[in-house]
């Protein structure tokens, strides 16, 4: 049987008959039989019971001495739906040119195959499975445990893997030390605000750290940069937080030993009341609850109790209840627009501050309010001009 035409008399061959067959045909000639084979039972060409014989040929194939052979087989069926587990299975165990096709594309492998194949420690594998189209929390788990870097760099960079908070953690701590990781997490949409605040600290120690930076702008400004960097991650990430990710952001900030008086100020000058109030029940160990009733009820004595309870310093409290204050006149005025309101607040909120402020006191927060009054004022012009080209 010099080679095997492809039509439906090949169902009918014999997985015996085959066998016979490939003891004379050339590496080549067995690569187009396997081949042909493939295609005609992943599209189901046969009878159902040439198909048994023509999926028995495959499976003897995937031991073919050739290489070449067996990685033909894997490009056949490598993500179909109809073919034997069995073969699936043999060939995912393979040498990494042969197996590679198929840990990167087929459904058949369960998340138990995948996670014992990335335990088996196999670079290329785990690489690829950390590729696919659709990684479980469970498969990406044991990816991230591995440690493997490239591998849990491709599995940052995929954002059809799924990670839970411990998966996400350890990344993180990874990326502390890889520029690629962290930049690779910081593209996940599905990245909590906990992490990427972890992240972008982690980015401002790597920017302040390099030698460069300090020859360009000296070890004191090199410091003080550092600290407007992480400044601008917190605030970035203010804006924008999710009511669902406050409990660990705040945890984060905490932890880090940044939950301080300019990040409360920040917070409440940018309308995140919400953050404020969860902020304050974690410094208090207060109900949350309680805390944004007080805050709701804006009356100094109450407020000011509760600051001091949660360590802020006296300074602070007059600015943290004018700009409380002053959200509330807002929200019940309809005239001003939404896009408007926080560099309203901020006018007043420095105005409030200059009357108040004694010599020799409050400096620090003083420039803390310039600069945020400049941010918000930029932000505000942005968002204006915006509305001009929409329009």
């Amino acid at each position: 049987m010099a080679r095997i035409e492809y039509d439906a008399s090949l169902g009918s061959m014999l997985a015996q008959q085959f066998v016979f067959w490939c003891e004379t045909a050339t590496a080549a000639e067995r690569c187009a039989a396997v081949e042909m084979l493939a295609d005609a039972v992943v599209n189901r060409k046969f009878l159902p019971n040439d198909l048994r014989e023509a999926e028995a040929a495959l499976v003897i194939a995937a031991e073919d001495a050739s290489p070449r052979v067996r990685r033909a087989i894997a490009d056949g069926i490598a993500d179909a739906s109809t073919v034997s587990r069995q073969l699936v299975r043999m060939l995912s165990t393979d040498i990494d040119d042969v197996a590679l096709p198929v840990v990167l594309l087929s459904p058949m492998l369960t998340d138990d195959d995948l996670c014992e194949l990335v335990r088996a420690g196999r670079l290329g594998l785990g690489v690829a499975i950390a590729r696919r189209a659709d990684v479980s929390v469970g498969v990406a788990g044991v990816i991230v445990s591995v440690g493997e870097p490239v591998a849990c760099l491709e599995l940052a960079r995929n954002q059809g893997a799924t990670l839970d908070e411990a998966a996400m953690t350890r990344l993180v701590d990874m990326a502390a030390d890889v520029g690629e990781l962290r930049y690779a997490l910081l593209q996940r949409s599905d990245l909590p605000a906990g992490p990427r605040h972890a992240l972008l600290s982690q980015l401002g120690d790597a920017l302040c750290s390099s030698p460069l930076v300090a020859n360009v702008v000296g070890l004191s400004r090199a410091s003080r940069l550092r600290e407007e960097v992480q400044e601008q991650a917190t605030a970035s990430l203010i804006d924008t937080i999710k009511a669902d990710e406050m409990t660990a952001f705040v945890e984060q900030l905490r932890g880090t030993s940044q939950l301080n008086a300019a990040v409360l100020v920040r917070a409440v000058c940018m309308g995140r009341i919400d953050l404020f109030a969860a902020s304050l029940a974690r410094l208090t160990n207060l109900p949350e609850a309680r805390v944004r009733s007080i805050i709701a009820e804006a009356r100094e004595p109450a407020f000011a109790a509760l600051a001091s309870a949660a360590g802020l310093p006296k300074t602070v409290v007059p600015l943290l209840l004018s700009a409380v204050r002053v959200w509330k006149d807002m929200a019940a005025d309809d005239r001003f627009d939404s896009a408007d309101v926080a560099s309203t607040v901020m006018d007043r909120v420095t105005i409030a501050f200059r009357k108040t402020e004694r010599a020799g006191e409050g400096e620090e927060l003083g420039r803390l309010l310039h600069r945020m009054s400049c941010e918000v004022q930029q932000g505000a012009a942005r968002r204006r001009a915006e509305r001009y080209l929409a329009a």
